[in-house]
């Protein structure tokens, strides 16, 4: 598995951005009410990225060769960290892309800006949780497993 690119997180962002915008201008125009994440998606994203970082410490130290770990515990820790760096990066776009479309009103409540700046600082914290993690499930080949590459072809 390949780590996540910076492009893979800058075109999540900006999409998912884009599509908030559009969305929120397509509620507003039609009379609708607009879409405002809650308060308590910031801290819960902040709580999961604690959760992920806890789990990937072990994967972490394994690969320093404090510790041993099951390989299957690696991969999974490896793809949580993965879906985890990109929810973040479409969850921040699209409070980012929010904010940006509720700043951009002449009429704003200011309980809108604070929860979406919330939503957008706490997606932020689980994307980077999410690419350290990615980082600590580097794992080392284990020696007593080495299989040989080639071998030579017996007699016919």
């Amino acid at each position: 598995m390949k780590r996540t690119s910076a492009l893979t997180i800058a075109l999540l962002l900006v999409g998912s951005a884009s599509g908030a915008w559009i969305v929120e201008a397509m509620l507003v125009t039609s009379g609708r009410a607009a879409f405002v994440a809650p308060l308590t998606l910031g801290p819960a994203l902040v709580l999961l990225a604690t959760v992920l970082l806890l789990l990937a410490w072990p994967v972490r130290q394994a690969a320093r060769g404090r510790r041993r770990i099951d390989y299957r515990h690696a991969t999974s820790v490896l793809g949580l960290a993965k879906a985890s760096s990109l929810v973040g990066a479409i969850v921040a776009g699209a409070a980012l892309g929010g904010l940006a479309f509720f700043a951009s009103r002449s009429v704003v409540i200011g309980e809108t800006l604070l929860a979406l700046g919330v939503a957008a600082a706490g997606a932020l914290v689980q994307l980077v949780a999410g690419l350290l993690a990615e980082h600590w499930c580097v794992l080392p080949p284990d020696d007593e497993e080495t299989v040989p590459t080639a071998s030579a072809p017996g007699p016919a």
